[in-house]
């Protein structure tokens, strides 16, 4: 990705079910990737306006706490899973520090929208 740079990916449980399986390159390429997976159960850009604009999901949940970390594991990268918001930094640490492609799978409050607002873009 960027030689000599840390690299981070921010994205929810959804989006890791369509690309998880690159960690597998990643690890065969040995790119020391970073992946913090916002864990809340379900396609949240979906499920929220769903609640609200017709009170109801259809097709937005997944299966709570999915251990996406050890799936990343199995395929021979570093996997952490983060209960709590204060444990993300430490665990953060660990997985740069591990020279592994790695996954972070940070259980979230499935129940509460993201802000759209938020820009992370740098």
């Amino acid at each position: 990705a960027r030689p000599g740079k840390k690299v981070l990916i921010l994205h929810g449980d959804g989006a890791f079910g369509l690309n998880g399986m690159e960690f597998e390159s990643m690890v065969r390429q040995k790119l020391p990737v970073v992946s913090i997976i916002g864990n809340d159960g379900a396609w949240g850009q979906i499920k929220h306006p769903q609640k609200m604009i017709v009170g109801h999901t259809t097709a937005a949940e997944l299966s709570p706490g999915i251990r996406y970390d050890k799936m990343v594991e199995a395929l021979g990268g570093y996997g952490e899973l983060v209960e709590r918001p204060a444990d993300i930094r430490p665990a953060l640490e660990r997985a740069f520090a591990s020279g592994l492609p790695a996954c972070i799978n940070v259980l979230i409050d499935p129940e509460k929208p993201y802000s759209r607002s938020t820009n992370v873009a740098v």
